[in-house]
C-alpha cells in the first residue's frame, strides 16, 4: 500500500509540475518572447487572400466599392491609423479626398478596430473611413499590429521601417543575405530604396522566402498599380532592396 501511495503521489506531484510548466509556458512574458513573424506574414497575406467582401475592398485606392477605377490613395489602412476613434489612433490626420489629380471622395468600409464601448475598448466590426496618402508603410504596421508585433517607433513614412531596425537591433541588410549571414523571414518588412538616397521609400511584408533560390514572396500596398499586391519570387539582393526589418514581439 506504502509504494501504491507513493506511486501516486509522485503522480499527482508529475501532475501538478507539468500544470505548473504548461502555465509558465502560455504565461505573458513566455508569450510575448515568440517571435511574431508567422503571424504578421499570415496577417498580410490574409488581407490579399480573404474572400471577405469587405476586406476584398482594400486590395483597391478609391471609394470602397471596389476595382481600380479610382486611383487617388485613398485607403483603408490609412483610414485605419488615422481614425480618432481607434485605440490604435497614431495621432495624424489625412484628407478624406484624394490626391491632386484625382480627387474624388474616400470611400468607407467595414474592419475591425478597438473602439469605446459601454466605457470599455472592445474589438469591433465597425465602419472605417478612408483617407488618403501615401500608405505601403500603413499596411505593414496594420500586418505587424495584428500579428501581435511591437509597433512603437512606427509611422507613415516607410523609412520608420529601417529606423526602427537599426534601433531595436534587427537589421539586416542584402550584403548580410547575399553573404548568408541572414535569411529573410515571414513578417520581415522588406525595404526598398527607389531614389538611391540610402533611405527606404517603398516597404512590403514578407511572406516567404527560399534559401536555395534567395528569392522571397511579399504583399505590398500602395505599390506601381496603386493596390495591394502579392508578389512572388523577388531576388532577395535586388539592386532596389535596402535590407530587411524582423518585428520584435509585443
Amino acid at each position: 500500500m506504502s509504494a501504491i501511495r507513493t506511486a501516486k503521489t509522485t503522480a499527482v506531484a508529475g501532475a501538478v509540475l507539468a500544470m505548473s510548466l504548461g502555465s509558465l509556458m502560455t504565461a505573458g512574458p513566455a508569450h510575448a518572447a515568440t517571435a511574431p513573424g508567422k503571424l504578421v506574414a499570415q496577417q498580410a497575406l490574409g488581407q490579399y487572400t480573404s474572400s471577405n467582401a469587405e476586406v476584398q475592398k482594400r486590395k483597391y485606392e478609391g471609394d470602397a466599392k471596389g476595382g481600380d477605377s479610382e486611383r487617388n490613395n485613398c485607403n483603408f489602412y490609412t483610414g485605419f491609423w488615422t481614425a480618432k476613434a481607434n485605440l490604435r489612433w497614431d495621432r495624424t490626420s489625412a484628407p478624406r479626398q484624394g490626391t491632386i489629380t484625382n480627387r474624388q471622395a474616400c470611400g468607407t468600409s467595414k474592419g475591425y478596430m478597438y473602439i469605446k464601448v459601454g466605457g470599455a475598448w472592445k474589438k469591433k466590426w465597425t465602419d472605417v473611413k478612408w483617407t488618403s496618402r501615401a500608405w505601403c508603410a500603413d499596411f505593414a504596421k496594420y500586418a505587424w499590429y495584428w500579428g501581435k508585433a511591437d509597433i512603437s517607433g512606427l509611422n507613415a513614412a516607410a523609412d520608420s521601417f529601417r529606423a526602427y531596425g537599426k534601433a531595436k537591433h534587427t537589421w539586416h541588410t542584402k550584403a548580410q543575405v547575399a553573404s548568408g549571414r541572414y535569411r529573410p523571414k515571414p513578417g520581415d518588412v522588406v525595404s526598398y530604396d527607389d531614389n538611391g538616397d540610402g533611405r527606404a521609400d517603398h516597404v512590403g511584408v514578407v511572406t516567404s522566402y527560399s534559401s536555395a533560390r534567395k528569392v522571397y514572396h511579399s504583399v505590398e500596398g500602395n505599390t506601381s498599380l496603386e493596390r495591394l499586391t502579392y508578389k512572388k519570387s523577388q531576388p532577395a539582393t535586388a539592386g532596389r532592396v535596402l535590407g530587411y526589418t524582423t518585428p520584435k514581439a509585443r
